[in-house]
């Protein structure tokens, strides 16, 4: 197969995924209002999750309550246990908002008739793995209303997980980890995901538990923290469990609507300025530092979101594509890096594009009988184009360049070109270049890509020409 292949051809032959992940609303909306309430579940499927996650603890009489903690004085001001009571007790109970305490049936009652309800339900268990018949009260319930596709099952304890997948293995379980010393094969024997704590997450763990099959949850009670997103919804996890579902859909969105490939290409950058790296490809990314001209680097992935195409060259390091060209082709392009051109006499297409690949977005358009800079280079589906002037692009095929300086010189302190001469027709403007190739005026030869890169879409501006 031939190495010369556009960015449109390599996505086709890239793998391209669902970079997405699943929100779950950690007891519900806990900040909106009191947690594993009807209206903190309520609000948390309204700010976009798909899941709500609920804990349940075993009454005296063998019903499941939701409840994170054992003793209900925290959410109910009333210092009861949970194990100790009956629940015809407990579901008196109420807590700030007025809504009572309430059992896993009937919760399971009140959202069966609404199938965009989904719950992550956590079992409390002692280290000694009591109470015995949990996961057999939660099977039961699950199946009594017709939940079996509603419903996912997570704990810290291995033995419930374990009894879940003898009871019902279709039902969906996750074993939740606060270290790494908890993973091990054992559990992966029984476990569809793992729920870690966003302190041991890492790329390379994801990978690892990918690769096994194995789904990765991440909990933290995420707490707004834009540093901890910004570098979160680079990960490729599968879901999180957040205490604050509104911000996790936003960020869920943006990833949702994003096109992710995964490329491998060494590449330079042939531009004249510094190139700024962002931490993620998303608005609002902090930058990372730059890349300075002809900085070496690894291209991994892009991503083309809102319009805008990325190039990722790190787990949390993002750049726009100009000036970004494949090493292989260095050598063809480097020469015509800061060249002065001019517009070809008989070409008929002279406007700037803001962007190579918008061709209804203009940036002015080039005078002929005037020089201006190339000031970056790279290359789109099989066509070479030019940066003018830091301003705009246009194919270079409709350009003449010279390996001599010009009698006119751009400043690009100032944006501005400086004229020595008057050039007034073709004659002249031939008589501003030294001869090459045998007396001929050299032109920028077609040159075409292994790996295309796209243009980033700059801000529209006038083109600089001479008066």
């Amino acid at each position: 197969m031939s190495k010369k292949l556009s960015l449109t051809i390599l996505l086709l032959i890239t793998f391209i995924f669902n970079t997405g992940f699943t929100v779950v609303g950690h007891r519900g909306d806990p900040i909106k209002a009191p947690e594993e309430s009807f209206q903190s579940i309520d609000s948390a499927f309204h700010d976009g999750a798909q899941w709500v996650e609920l804990d349940v603890h075993e009454s005296s009489d063998n019903q499941l309550i939701i409840s994170h903690d054992r003793n209900l004085q925290r959410v109910t001001g009333q210092d009861i246990v949970v194990s100790q009571h009956p629940a015809s007790q407990l579901t008196q109970l109420k807590q700030s908002n007025g809504q009572n305490i309430y059992t896993i049936d009937e919760l399971f009652e009140h959202y069966q008739n609404n199938p965009n309800t989904k719950f992550l339900i956590e079992t409390k268990k002692t280290k000694h793995g009591n109470p015995k018949n949990m996961e057999e009260l939660l099977v039961n319930s699950i199946k009594k209303y017709h939940m079996e596709d509603r419903v996912m099952v997570h704990s810290f304890s291995l033995d419930s997980i374990k009894n879940m997948a003898k009871l019902d293995p279709k039902i969906f379980r996750i074993f939740i980890a606060g270290s790494l010393k908890r993973l091990n094969f054992e559990v992966f024997q029984y476990s569809n995901a793992v729920n870690v704590s966003s302190s041991i997450l890492t790329p390379t763990l994801i990978d690892q538990l990918h690769t096994i099959n194995q789904k990765v949850y991440v909990w933290d009670e995420m707490n707004e923290n834009p540093q901890k997103w910004n570098w979160l919804v680079n990960l490729p996890i599968d879901g999180v469990v957040t205490n604050f579902p509104a911000t996790a859909s936003h960020y869920q969105y943006l990833k949702d609507h994003a096109d992710h490939s995964s490329v491998n290409f060494d590449a330079s950058v042939l531009a004249d300025q510094n190139q700024p790296i962002w931490e993620n490809p998303y608005p609002d990314a902090p930058q990372k530092g730059t890349l300075t001209p002809d900085s070496q680097i690894h291209i991994q992935g892009i991503v083309i979101t809102d319009h805008q195409t990325f190039l990722q060259i790190d787990t949390n390091r993002f750049i726009k594509p100009t000036g970004i060209v494949q090493t292989d082709l260095v050598s063809n392009l480097a020469p015509f890096l800061q060249k002065q051109v001019i517009i070809k006499p008989d070409t008929k297409q002279s406007n700037l594009l803001t962007n190579p690949e918008n061709k209804t977005s203009f940036a002015g358009s080039l005078q002929k009988n005037y020089f201006y800079q190339v000031t970056a280079l790279q290359n789109i589906d099989g066509q070479s184009w030019a940066q003018i002037n830091h301003q705009g692009w246009i194919k270079v095929n409709n350009l003449l360049v010279t390996n001599q300086n010009p009698l006119i010189s751009y400043v690009p302190e100032t944006g501005t070109l400086k004229r020595s001469i008057n050039i007034q027709d073709q004659t002249l403007i031939r008589t501003a270049f030294l001869p090459l190739n045998n007396g001929k005026i050299q032109k920028l030869p077609q040159i075409t890509y292994t790996d295309s890169t796209i243009a980033n879409n700059l801000n529209q501006i006038k083109s600089y020409i001479l008066d």
